[in-house]
């Protein structure tokens, strides 16, 4: 068990929103960092900054520029990102078509390895951060399935159902596989210390989720781990700040959160193969 902490939860305001990037670097606050003066402190240990290639951007509700920014290999907005990776995917599985899709000779465990390890990992690099409605995940699953039947080249007039397709090439729902990521990360965070800027941002987030924001709110980690939680009838509800201290306790047993998270991947996968003998072309 964790010691009761009673430290004050961050508002949505103290959360920082201004990004200053440079040189591999970002620097992130209330304000936008003074790259001039970072530059003067570096100078001491003989370090140095690009500031003309200094790029700010803020994130903001109102303001959509962010959502095009990259950060460590993802555009920051969900949405962007997921249609990106599946640019890149496309791109990726199209160049092996000279190497084995039109080869017979190559088995299908060999070529559903390829995809793995060449293709699918790039459709789902950091998916462990993407929050994603009901309507986007069937759609990244139907992507998914596309490229799989590709992979065996089996033409669009050829009947199979989803069952059948995941079973022939030993794969799973790209959503099942995104929810197992997303509670892996969830845990990880929950078992850092306390003070670490990740761990007051979640818990400033899951807290005040809904609040001080007019208009439709956006679909966020604390949205889909809250509407996961119901699966397996866990009478938690992250929202409040006692429910999410029992939640924390019981991610420091890394066995009863693996157990957890399995039941809930069971779950969500029991109420996704409902239709999955209806064939499909």
């Amino acid at each position: 068990m964790i010691e009761a902490h009673h430290e004050r939860i961050w508002t949505f305001k103290e959360i920082p929103s201004q990004i200053a990037y440079a040189d591999d670097v970002d620097f992130i606050g209330h304000d936008y960092a003074n790259i001039a003066k970072i530059q003067e402190t570096l100078e001491k240990y003989q370090l140095k900054v690009n500031t003309d290639k200094t790029e700010f951007t803020l994130l903001s509700k109102s303001e959509e520029d962010w959502k095009k920014v990259k950060k460590v290999g993802s555009l920051i907005d969900d949405n962007e990102d997921i249609e990106r990776r599946k640019q890149l995917s496309s791109t990726a599985l199209s160049r092996l078509n000279s190497l084995w899709l039109k080869d017979n000779k190559i088995r299908t465990a060999t070529k559903i390895h390829l995809y793995k390890s060449l293709v699918k990992s790039i459709l789902l690099y950091n998916c462990s951060t993407c929050a994603l409605t009901h309507t986007e995940e069937e759609k990244l699953n139907a992507f998914h399935r596309k490229q799989l039947k590709k992979s065996l080249n089996i033409k669009f007039l050829v009947k199979i159902t989803n069952k059948s397709l995941y079973k022939k090439c030993q794969e799973k729902p790209l959503s099942l596989q995104i929810l197992e990521s997303r509670w892996k990360l969830f845990g990880h965070i929950l078992r850092r210390h306390r003070d670490i800027p990740a761990n007051k941002a979640t818990r400033a987030y899951f807290i005040q989720c809904g609040k001080n924001h007019r208009g439709r709110p956006r679909t966020t980690l604390p949205t889909v781990l809250n509407r996961d939680l119901p699966l397996i009838d866990l009478e938690i509800r992250l929202h409040l700040s006692d429910e999410l201290d029992k939640i924390t306790a019981l991610a420091q047993d890394r066995r009863q959160w693996h157990e957890m998270t399995a039941k809930i991947e069971r779950a969500a996968e029991a109420s996704q193969t409902k239709n999955w003998d209806a064939p499909r072309h």
